[in-house]
C-alpha cells in the first residue's frame, strides 16, 4: 500500500519545527543518536508518534529531499534537512 502524501499531510505530522543550522545544537553534541550533522536548515520534531516520524522521512523521500535522522535522547525522533515547511511553528 502506498501513500500520497501532500505538503499539508507533512505539516500535520511533526509536533515542533525550528531552525537546525547556526543555532548552536552542537553544545548538545552527544544528544542525538545516531550522531547527525549541524548544517541542515531545519529539524522536525516527533515527539510521540514513530509512524508520524516514518511518514514523514518517506513524504521527504518521494519529495527528493535529502535528510538525517535520529532518535532524541530528550525524547521522540528528529528530522533535520533543507525542506522548509510552509507551516513554521516553534
Amino acid at each position: 500500500m502506498n501513500l500520497l502524501l501532500t505538503e499539508q499531510d507533512f505539516d500535520r505530522l511533526w509536533d515542533t519545527s525550528m531552525e537546525w543550522a547556526g543555532q548552536n545544537w552542537e553544545a548538545q553534541d552527544g544528544r542525538f543518536s545516531p550522531p547527525i550533522s549541524y548544517k541542515w536548515k531545519r529539524a522536525y520534531w516527533f515527539e510521540l508518534a514513530y509512524a508520524n516520524f516514518l511518514m514523514a522521512c518517506s513524504y521527504l523521500e518521494e519529495a527528493g529531499q535529502k535528510y538525517e535522522t535520529a532518535e532524541d535522547d530528550a525524547g521522540g525522533w528528529v528530522i533535520v534537512t533543507n525542506y522548509e515547511s510552509k507551516e513554521e511553528v516553534v
